[in-house]
């Protein structure tokens, strides 16, 4: 896939560059909060408009004058000074109701050396009729303002067309797979360090102090012609941490990237190793069928050793008996240490889950494996296991036809489980689903 033409929006804090993403998309992906400063990454949205397919790059709350008011401001200007160089079009969006602000003007300065592919836009005129009242944009020296109204749409259609002008239609690869990457854990684990290792470019914003990252971010990244959408996502710390509306939003922004990827990867660190609430995360995976992989980050920090390795894995496994089936890998972001492992693993797991056993092979697998280790007979009772299908994929659901399905145990699914994956050498990464049911009952009054 060719790189989509990339559109910078940008502007100062809440002149309603959110809500204007949002707007385009057709679905709230960029936190809208009245409280300065609250989008602080390079988000990137690939979209379309007319056909005409591009990535629109969210700059975040920019200040380009000194601030202590906003925490590591001057690491977001570093960011979106060189998303300008690299933007094919630059969308400034200004606010009607305070006049040209003086952070417009020094906005308006730093794009002056990028004038030919800045477009300067007037929003919150919710009123048609005011449009006039934009003439005095004319000061920022940035061309012919636009009016526009990120809330009810209007002006949003002129401007789109200015936007793409001259970019260049590019045929949609039917072929090409997309894969949706969450990247979850604890405060501070390096998520954010990470997505910057696999794009080999600083995107988010990466310090020591945690809770830098408070959105779930959205980074494309083409890997041999395979489209990987990494969501970066903030830090998941308990609930009674979670103390002000920006935090809270953001964790919910985190749950909800763990149910719509297709591959979650949960980051660790090996000092501490999964701490009480990396299992909570982990359990908040497992439970939501979700496939996934565990990254073992800051493995740089400690002695590197395969024997290190397998007490790490030998006691998260201990610790949480699922994680027997998902993978582990050890690496550091720092150093990119192992980064392209994960897409190796990424697109084997997913291509797991959609994996299907035909029934004539589940049948087999009854014959050979479980005839041989039946359920234990409950109340002199002897179960059988009659047949079996696999109902689902992603995640594989299992279906197995007994004569008492009532009295099946959990430890005996546990089993069932284990032997399948086994027997099949399938499924590493991905979750399982087994129930067990009883065969359909005739209806009264009818004859075979």
């Amino acid at each position: 896939m060719k790189k989509l033409p990339q559109v910078l929006v940008m502007g100062r804090p809440n002149v309603g560059k959110s809500t204007f993403i949002n707007r385009i998309l057709g679905k709230a992906k960029a936190i809208t909060f009245d409280t300065p400063g609250v989008t602080r990454d390079l988000a990137t949205f690939d979209t379309d408009w007319n056909g005409i397919p591009y990535t629109l790059v969210d700059s975040g709350g920019v200040f380009f004058s000194k601030s202590d008011d906003i925490y590591l401001q001057n690491k977001v200007e570093s960011l979106v000074k060189n998303a300008m160089e690299k933007a094919q079009r630059i969308l400034f969006l200004t606010d009607s109701r305070d006049g040209v602000h003086p952070m417009d003007m020094a906005i308006a300065e730093m794009l002056r050396p990028y004038k030919d592919k800045v477009i300067l836009a007037v929003n919150k005129i919710d009123d048609p009729s005011k449009g006039q009242e934009i003439g005095e944009y004319y000061r920022l020296s940035l061309g012919t303002p636009m009016p526009l109204s990120s809330v009810h749409g209007s002006g949003i259609g002129d401007i789109l067309d200015e936007v793409v002008a001259g970019f260049v239609v590019v045929p949609l690869d039917q072929k090409q797979v997309r894969y949706q990457i969450a990247l979850v854990g604890r405060p501070n684990v390096g998520k954010s360090s990470l997505v910057n290792a696999i794009v080999n470019e600083d995107r988010m914003l990466v310090d020591n102090v945690a809770g830098t990252t408070r959105d779930a971010v959205d980074v494309s990244f083409v890997h041999q012609d395979n489209e990987f959408v990494f969501i970066d996502t903030a830090g998941m710390r308990k609930k009674a941490r979670v103390e002000d509306g920006v935090e809270y939003y953001s964790v919910l922004r985190s749950t909800q990237a763990v149910y719509r990827a297709d591959l979650v990867v949960v980051v660790l660190e090996p000092e501490p190793f999964l701490t009480v609430q990396d299992k909570r995360i982990i359990q908040i995976v497992i439970e939501s069928k979700k496939n996934m992989l565990i990254f073992v980050n800051k493995w740089d920090l400690t002695q590197k050793t395969d024997e290190a390795r397998q007490i790490l894995i030998r006691k998260a496994k201990l610790s949480m008996p699922p994680l027997e089936y998902f993978p582990f890998i050890f690496g550091s972001a720092l150093e990119h240490i192992h980064i392209g492992r994960l897409f190796e693993k990424i697109p084997h797991i997913i291509e797991e889950s959609q994996r299907r056993i035909s029934t004539p092979q589940l049948n087999q697998f009854i014959e050979e494996v479980i005839k041989r280790n039946p359920p234990p007979a409950k109340y002199g009772e002897r179960i059988k296991i009659l047949y079996a299908t696999q109902a689902e994929t992603n995640p594989p659901m299992f279906i197995f036809f007994v004569n008492k399905p009532d009295v099946i145990e959990k430890d005996y699914t546990r089993f069932v489980e284990k032997r399948l994956r086994e027997y099949f050498q399938a499924f590493e990464g991905v979750p399982l689903q087994i129930f067990f049911r009883g065969r359909k009952k005739k209806e009264p009054g009818h004859s075979s």
